[in-house]
Formats: structure tokens, sequence, C-alpha cells
């Protein structure tokens, strides 16, 4: 067997050079999906702060990439007093990423996972990072399992986890009508909204595939997203977030140009009252973002889900991922939890010692990015 060596990326230039090589990787991976694609990663890159540092760790064999770990550096700051550099994973932050995991060959997956997580040890002690926050593992899934399995046998490295949750409706065990799979409250909901938008006059859900007509729809589902929190007293997330806008708009015509884009809206008399936008891959359906006008009719999101649930199975797609959460509003359109994982990670140094006595997360008000 040929030996394989590890090697640290820490320019976008480097990074670029993995672009030949990153989806086919991807596609022999056991963690293939679609927030782990190069075109998503690329778009990221792309739009995230320019002070982002990236942290990538690569093993290779016989000049073959064979596994990649996508890090950036995040400075945090301990009891205001103390700087940390975290290593985080590669668009966790304000783009909708879900389902993070080392891409490897799956045939060898433990392993290479297990020298990745190495490589990383030894990058450590070269002072480059001081902790890992590793967020929204998939652990049902084989690549979680891997994963977790391979950070287990990596004894330098100590850890925490907490349970996050996700949702996901498993679309084979429903019936194409979708309605009648529903709650009554539910079905009635629908058919009520549905009458009354036949009653207002002409309407229609569309899905949208003209690349020249998608940045003015993209901007259509921002206004719409913040119209519904505006009625929360909260703002959107692309209103919040000026990078996830900024991402959504480099991703999207790829998305598109790839067949990914499932774009939806809702109009009655040429109005538009909501929309949904959601990505196709590997037969899943992976729901990102929705809007709809609040001052409108209640209800109308609720008619444009069930018109993209029979466009997910006319299209004989197995899964409806609702992704993080797992909310009241998910189970009635019959999803179920699913317990993934976000990991604290660290080696056992003296700077690290307050992790092995207290739990401390950067989510929390001892630690805090800076």
């Amino acid at each position: 067997m040929q030996i394989i060596t590890s090697h640290i990326i820490t320019s976008w230039s480097e990074v670029d050079q993995l672009k030949k090589s990153w989806n086919t990787l991807l596609h022999q991976s056991d963690a293939d999906n679609i927030f782990l694609t190069w075109q998503w990663i690329d778009s990221w890159k792309k739009t995230c702060s320019a002070n982002t540092k990236p942290f990538f760790v690569i093993l290779k064999q016989a000049q073959q990439v064979v596994a990649i770990a996508p890090f950036y550096i995040q400075p945090y700051r301990l009891l205001k007093c103390i700087n940390y550099n975290v290593l985080r994973f590669a668009g966790d932050q304000g783009i909708g990423s879900e389902y993070s995991n080392f891409i490897v060959q799956q045939e060898h997956s433990i392993a290479l996972k297990e020298q990745l997580w190495s490589a990383l040890v030894a990058s450590h002690k070269k002072s480059h990072w001081d902790i890992i926050w590793y967020s929204n593992v998939a652990s049902w899934t084989r690549g979680g399992e891997t994963l977790i399995a391979a950070l287990n046998k990596t004894k330098k490295l100590k850890q925490q986890s907490r349970e996050v949750e996700f949702a996901n409706t498993d679309l084979e065990k429903i019936s194409e009508q979708v309605l009648p799979c529903l709650s009554k409250s539910l079905r009635t909901n629908i058919k009520q909204t549905q009458g009354y938008l036949s009653r207002q006059g002409q309407w229609q859900v569309s899905f949208c595939d003209n690349p020249a007509q998608l940045e003015e729809e993209l901007q259509r589902l921002f206004t719409l997203h913040n119209l519904r929190w505006q009625k929360a007293g909260l703002q959107g997330s692309f209103a919040r977030r000026p990078e996830m806008a900024a991402f959504y708009s480099h991703f999207v015509p790829r998305a598109l140009q790839q067949g990914w884009l499932r774009l939806a809206k809702l109009e009655c008399e040429g109005i538009t009252q909501a929309m949904q936008i959601g990505y196709v891959y590997q037969k899943q359906f992976f729901a990102l973002q929705e809007g709809f006008n609040a001052e409108f009719q209640n209800g109308v999101g609720q008619v444009l889900r069930y018109h993209v649930f029979q466009q997910c199975l006319k299209e004989g797609l197995t899964d409806y991922d609702f992704l993080g959460q797992y909310t009241d509003h998910k189970r009635r359109w019959l999803a179920q939890k699913r317990n993934g994982h976000n990991l604290m990670i660290w080696p056992n140094t003296i700077k690290n010692m307050i992790f092995n006595v207290m739990t401390i997360w950067p989510t929390g008000r001892y630690l805090k990015p800076l």
C-alpha cells in the first residue's frame, strides 16, 4: 500500500486547486450531500468575510487526494480575557449548511477519517488552532457514524457532544395525493385556503427554471421572507445576514445549472404571495427557506408546501428534508425526528484544562467570537 501523506492548506488559491477532484471524491464518500459539493463550498468561499482564514486538511496517496477536512479559523475569547483559535467547518455560518462531514473514499472511511483527526492533532502542535467546534453532524447516517467512530479512536482528542434535532418526511410512505395522509385540521386548512384563492381569481404554483428571471425571483423571495418575520416583530434571515443573501445570489444559478434548484412560487391574480426554495440532490428534497405575504391569507404557505410535496412525489424523490429543528409544524407534515450532534473537541493542553472540568460551548456566554 502506498504511503498516505497529510497536508495543511491555508490559502484560497490552494483550495481552488481541489476543484477538479472534489466532487469525484465526494461521490465516492459515505457523506455525499449538497452541503459538501464543490459548488456549495466554493460559493461560500466567494461570499464569506474577506478575513476568513481557510484551514483545510487533505490526505494524498500517490499525488491523488483521498480525503478532505474543510475548516476555517475563527478567533474566540473566553471569559473576556483568553483568546482561542477555533476551527469551524467550512460554510457552517449564515448560509444554511447542515450535515458537516469529512470527505473520504468510502471503502477506507474510518481509517481515513481517523488519519484526518490525527493530522489535526499534529497541526495543533504547531499552534494553528486550540479547539474545534463541529456542528450539525448527521449521526444517524453511515457517514456520521464513521466520523464519530474515527474521532473516538483518536485518543489525543477530548470531546463533548450535544444532541441536535433534525426533521425529515419519508416520501415513500406517502400517497401521491398527499392530502389523505395529513391530519384533518391541516387538510381542512389547505382546502379552505385553496377555495379562498379560487374566489380571488386565477392562481397557480410554478417553479423557476429560467436563468434570466432568477435574480428577480430571488429578490422577491428575500422580500417575502422578511415580510413574514416582520409580522412577528423580527428581521428575516436575509435582511439580518447580508452574507446569506450574497451566498444565495452566487449559489442558486449554479444549482439551477446542475438541475438541483426548486424555487417555487404561488401567484394569485399575477401577484406572488408565497415562495419556497429548496434543492434536490441524491433523490432528496432539502427545504432551505420560504416566505409569504403575512397580510394576504393565512395558509397560503401551507398550500405552496402541499404542491411542492406533490412535485417531489412526481419526481420520485425519497425524502422531504426539513433540516434543522423538529417542530410541531414539521410534525404536521409527517416529519420524523432525527437526532444529530454538535461536537466540541480539544487536545488536552494546559490552555484547554478548563474544558475538562466545565461544560463550555461556543454558543454560550463564556466563549464568544471576536
